[in-house]
């Protein structure tokens, strides 16, 4: 008996289309307000939305001490003090886990490579710490995973096209307007992007 072939169909390569025919890029968007953690109020029962590089500073690793870790602590106190929401999604989730790890393969003198050591038994006990501080992240968010339905996906390759921004802080960016959430971020590159930010960035601060 012939064994079966399978064949693979073949399908012919289409054009590649433009996202809107005929749109320019989008304008920069509108400067929107930048506050100090430093004279920020925390109004009762605001929303805001953890970059991925705030929660490395409250939660990452024990062996990257930095200054800002005490800074966005306290901040985290102060929203829940105040009955703030805080809202986190998956890929700030995905974020999370892939830089903690690779710090601690920085701090790893044993393996060159990071596959290397995330396969062997070393890695057992940092992904165990990753997994408890993910769980307290968890204890104090909610969630918010993006809706790809209302998010303007077009909208946002658009701004990508440019080279100038990185596709998830776009994401981010889009969620907090459209939910009305205060970013809350260190990272510089969201100066120009038109969302409500709490930082103590000096260069965001006196951009």
């Amino acid at each position: 008996m012939h064994k079966s072939v399978h064949r693979a169909v073949v399908y012919p390569l289409k054009r590649s289309v433009r996202l809107r025919p005929g749109k320019t890029l989008p304008v920069k968007p509108s400067p929107a307000p930048i506050h100090s953690t430093e004279t920020y109020d925390f109004p009762p029962e605001q929303s805001y939305f953890f970059d991925t590089n705030i929660w490395l500073y409250i939660y990452g690793p024990i062996g990257w001490p930095d200054q800002r870790s005490a800074i966005y602590s306290r901040t985290l106190r102060e929203i829940r003090n105040s009955n703030g929401t805080i809202y986190i999604n998956c890929m700030i989730i995905s974020e999370f886990i892939n830089a903690f790890s690779r710090i601690e393969f920085k701090q790893q003198t044993d393996y060159s490579r990071f596959k290397d050591f995330r396969n062997s038994l070393g890695f057992r006990p940092v992904a165990a710490d990753i997994t408890s501080n993910v769980k307290k992240i968890l204890r104090n968010t909610l969630a918010c995973d993006p809706n790809l339905n209302v998010i303007d996906l077009p909208e946002i390759m658009s701004f990508f096209e440019q080279g100038k921004y990185d596709f998830n802080d776009l994401l981010f960016a889009e969620i907090c307007r459209a939910k009305g959430l205060i970013f809350v971020t260190h990272d510089k590159d969201f100066s120009d992007m038109g969302v409500e930010i709490l930082t103590a960035n000096e260069k965001l601060l006196h951009r």
